[in-house]
């Protein structure tokens, strides 16, 4: 019996010191608990030519090709503005559009429609480089094309392109990218081109 009463003493004990026992993590009474930190600034845009791009202006295209200039190289067409849109951010660019019309009412079957166009877009980035290089890229999926025509008389990269009733001109100032067309359906493609070559060098 003596043995029994010593063991259910002893299971007793062990039973009353795990009762006490507290987590190793957890505050003592006396211990105050330690106040929640600030939260963390916002970490700065890692984006810089993005934040860059946002402190720039754009070229405005209206600005850069008038009617005045048009005139010099399309002295028998008086153009008229058309369409009009101020430079504005678009994705990683800065973005602006002209469109000028002439010959308004002179089709028979169509009074409205103008008989020549000259539209100009201008697409400024963030720098120098990224306007070359990525002018660079639209000429080199460019040259697979049967009407591609390199005019480096404009400049590194710069071409034409035509089609039906159209020349397109591609070419960088500066920090810009910029896209001038010229439509007329009696005009030959190869007098377009020379017509859109002009207006490049005019701006």
């Amino acid at each position: 019996m003596k043995i029994r009463t010593a063991t259910l003493v002893g299971f007793t004990l062990l039973g009353l010191a795990a009762c006490n026992k507290t987590p190793a993590d957890a505050p003592k009474a006396s211990e105050p608990v330690a106040a929640a930190k600030p939260a963390a600034a916002p970490a700065p845009s890692a984006d810089a030519e993005f934040e860059q791009l946002k402190t720039m202006t754009g070229v405005d295209a209206c600005a850069t090709l008038t009617t005045e200039k048009l005139k010099t190289v399309f002295p028998e067409l008086t153009f008229t503005l058309h369409q009009a849109l101020a430079p504005r951010m678009s994705g990683y660019m800065w973005d602006s559009r002209c469109s000028y019309r002439a010959g308004v009412g002179s089709i028979d079957f169509a009074k409205d429609a103008p008989t020549h166009t000259v539209d100009i877009y201008i697409g400024t980035v963030v720098s120098d480089a990224r306007a070359k290089s990525n002018l660079a890229s639209r000429a080199e999926t460019a040259k697979s094309a049967s009407n591609y025509i390199a005019q480096p008389e404009l400049g590194p990269d710069a071409y034409t392109i035509t089609d039906t009733g159209m020349a397109r001109v591609f070419f960088v100032k500066g920090k810009s990218e910029y896209q001038i067309n010229f439509s007329d359906l009696k005009t030959p493609n190869a007098e377009k081109v020379k017509k859109v070559i002009a207006l490049a060098k005019a701006i």
